[in-house]
């Protein structure tokens, strides 16, 4: 069950997420910061930055930079 977290992004008392959206301490950290709304705006935002940018997520440069516009748009501080 999804508890109340307070956002790092709208910054306010929302519903978080059910589980880290990945592993790691970056999943962790999502789930403790973040609400289930601004996780899904995140997303769709991403869809967005992949097309956009021709990301290939096999790239591990690539994904280091989708990782950190995820980390700029939820409003996170680096681990």
């Amino acid at each position: 069950m999804a508890t109340k977290v307070t956002c790092a992004r709208c910054e306010q008392e929302r519903e978080g997420l059910d589980q880290p959206p990945m592993g790691g301490p970056t999943g962790q950290q999502v789930l403790e910061n973040v609400c289930r709304d601004c996780w899904q705006e995140w997303r769709e935002n991403s869809a967005l930055l992949i097309n956009h940018y021709g990301l290939a997520l096999g790239n591990p440069a690539h994904r280091q930079q989708l990782r950190t516009a995820m980390r700029e748009f939820l409003s996170l501080d680096e681990d």
